[in-house]
Protein backbone atom coordinates (compact mmCIF):
# COMPACT_ATOMS: atom_id res chain seq x y z
CA UNK A 1 0.00 0.00 0.00
CA UNK A 2 2.82 2.41 0.87
CA UNK A 3 4.56 1.71 -2.44
CA UNK A 4 1.32 2.49 -4.27
CA UNK A 5 0.93 5.82 -2.44
CA UNK A 6 4.54 6.74 -3.17
CA UNK A 7 4.03 5.90 -6.84
CA UNK A 8 0.89 8.01 -7.03
CA UNK A 9 2.68 10.86 -5.25
CA UNK A 10 5.62 10.70 -7.63
CA UNK A 11 3.27 10.64 -10.61
CA UNK A 12 1.40 13.67 -9.27
CA UNK A 13 4.65 15.61 -8.88
CA UNK A 14 5.81 14.67 -12.37
CA UNK A 15 2.50 15.62 -13.96
CA UNK A 16 2.45 18.95 -12.11
CA UNK A 17 5.86 19.82 -13.53
CA UNK A 18 4.72 18.81 -16.99
CA UNK A 19 1.71 21.13 -16.73
CA UNK A 20 3.72 24.18 -15.68
CA UNK A 21 3.08 27.11 -17.99
CA UNK A 22 5.87 28.18 -20.35
CA UNK A 23 6.35 31.51 -18.57
CA UNK A 24 7.01 29.68 -15.29
CA UNK A 25 10.54 28.76 -16.37
CA UNK A 26 13.44 30.32 -14.51
CA UNK A 27 14.25 33.76 -15.91
CA UNK A 28 18.02 33.32 -15.65
CA UNK A 29 17.91 30.02 -17.54
CA UNK A 30 15.76 31.63 -20.22
CA UNK A 31 18.10 34.62 -20.44
CA UNK A 32 21.23 32.47 -20.83
CA UNK A 33 19.56 30.33 -23.51
CA UNK A 34 18.30 33.45 -25.30
CA UNK A 35 21.79 34.98 -25.35
CA UNK A 36 23.19 31.72 -26.71
CA UNK A 37 20.50 31.56 -29.40
CA UNK A 38 21.09 35.22 -30.27
CA UNK A 39 24.79 34.47 -30.84
CA UNK A 40 23.87 31.69 -33.30
CA UNK A 41 22.15 34.11 -35.64
CA UNK A 42 20.06 32.37 -38.31
CA UNK A 43 21.22 28.95 -37.10
CA UNK A 44 19.14 29.52 -33.96
CA UNK A 45 16.03 28.62 -35.96
CA UNK A 46 17.24 25.01 -36.00
CA UNK A 47 18.07 24.87 -32.29
CA UNK A 48 15.63 22.76 -30.26
CA UNK A 49 15.44 25.52 -27.63
CA UNK A 50 14.09 28.16 -30.04
CA UNK A 51 10.41 27.17 -30.18
CA UNK A 52 10.02 26.58 -26.43
CA UNK A 53 11.76 29.92 -25.78
CA UNK A 54 9.38 31.72 -28.13
CA UNK A 55 6.39 30.04 -26.47
CA UNK A 56 7.67 30.97 -23.02
CA UNK A 57 8.18 34.61 -23.98
CA UNK A 58 4.77 34.78 -25.65
CA UNK A 59 3.15 33.35 -22.51
CA UNK A 60 5.03 35.77 -20.26
CA UNK A 61 4.06 38.70 -22.48
CA UNK A 62 0.40 37.73 -22.50
CA UNK A 63 0.31 37.26 -18.73
CA UNK A 64 1.95 40.59 -17.96
CA UNK A 65 -0.15 42.40 -20.58
CA UNK A 66 -3.34 40.99 -19.03
CA UNK A 67 -2.15 42.02 -15.57
CA UNK A 68 -1.40 45.55 -16.82
CA UNK A 69 -4.76 45.84 -18.61
CA UNK A 70 -6.58 44.86 -15.41
CA UNK A 71 -4.50 47.34 -13.39
CA UNK A 72 -5.17 50.06 -15.98
CA UNK A 73 -8.92 49.48 -15.66
CA UNK A 74 -8.54 49.99 -11.91
CA UNK A 75 -6.72 53.27 -12.62
CA UNK A 76 -3.22 52.16 -11.59
CA UNK A 77 -1.28 50.75 -14.57
CA UNK A 78 1.86 48.75 -13.81
CA UNK A 79 3.82 50.06 -16.80
CA UNK A 80 3.10 52.59 -19.56
CA UNK A 81 4.37 51.96 -23.08
CA UNK A 82 4.19 55.04 -25.29
CA UNK A 83 2.13 54.87 -28.47
CA UNK A 84 5.32 55.41 -30.52
CA UNK A 85 7.04 52.45 -28.85
CA UNK A 86 3.90 50.35 -29.18
CA UNK A 87 3.82 51.05 -32.94
CA UNK A 88 7.55 50.37 -33.23
CA UNK A 89 7.24 46.97 -31.57
CA UNK A 90 9.95 44.94 -29.87
CA UNK A 91 12.63 42.92 -31.56
CA UNK A 92 13.92 39.72 -29.95
CA UNK A 93 17.20 41.55 -29.27
CA UNK A 94 15.37 44.34 -27.43
CA UNK A 95 13.46 41.80 -25.33
CA UNK A 96 16.67 39.98 -24.35
CA UNK A 97 18.42 43.29 -23.62
CA UNK A 98 15.52 44.38 -21.40
CA UNK A 99 15.71 41.10 -19.48
CA UNK A 100 19.47 41.60 -19.21
CA UNK A 101 18.89 44.89 -17.38
CA UNK A 102 17.00 43.03 -14.65
CA UNK A 103 19.68 42.25 -12.04
CA UNK A 104 21.04 38.72 -12.29
CA UNK A 105 20.21 37.96 -8.66
CA UNK A 106 16.58 38.83 -9.34
CA UNK A 107 16.50 36.79 -12.58
CA UNK A 108 17.84 33.77 -10.69
CA UNK A 109 14.93 33.80 -8.25
CA UNK A 110 12.20 34.85 -10.71
CA UNK A 111 10.04 33.16 -13.28
CA UNK A 112 10.21 34.55 -16.79
CA UNK A 113 6.84 36.26 -16.30
CA UNK A 114 8.05 37.96 -13.10
CA UNK A 115 11.29 39.12 -14.72
CA UNK A 116 9.45 40.39 -17.81
CA UNK A 117 7.10 42.38 -15.58
CA UNK A 118 10.12 43.87 -13.77
CA UNK A 119 11.75 44.74 -17.10
CA UNK A 120 8.62 46.51 -18.36
CA UNK A 121 8.17 48.43 -15.11
CA UNK A 122 11.81 49.49 -15.25
CA UNK A 123 11.87 50.54 -18.92
CA UNK A 124 8.34 51.94 -19.21
CA UNK A 125 7.46 53.56 -15.88
CA UNK A 126 4.20 55.43 -15.40
CA UNK A 127 4.98 58.96 -14.24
Amino acid sequence: MHAFLLSVGALALASTAAWAAPADINAQSFYLDARDLEAKGMKAMFDKRARPAMAAMKDAGERVRAENEAATKRGAPIYCVSEAQRNKGMTPKLVVDMLGRVPEARRKRSTLAQAWRAALVRDFPCN
